[in-house]
């Protein structure tokens, strides 16, 4: 049997009726048999300040975790006015 490879999903709008939320949940259910994804929640993320990367808030903690044991990360993002996101 192969090895089932595990995708953290990052979903870019905080929105409860979001479409990219309802995107994900879609691709999930659509996965085949060897992806499992699990989206990885934002919304409750203390904005980042690298003052508290000594000491770091549980919320980033945890989220780092997350991230860091999955195979791949897939990021579902908003798109606004016809256009993809820019990179910072």
């Amino acid at each position: 049997m192969d090895k089932i490879r595990h995708v953290a999903v990052i979903v870019g709008s905080l929105r409860k009726d979001s479409i990219n939320r309802k995107v994900a949940n879609a691709l999930a259910e659509v996965a085949p048999a060897g992806l499992k994804l699990s989206i990885i929640e934002i919304g409750l993320l203390p904005i980042y300040n690298q003052d508290g990367d000594e000491n770091p808030p549980a919320e980033w903690t945890a989220f780092r975790e997350r991230i860091g044991a999955a195979d791949a990360a897939l990021f579902v993002t908003p798109e606004h006015n016809r256009s993809v996101p820019e990179p910072c």
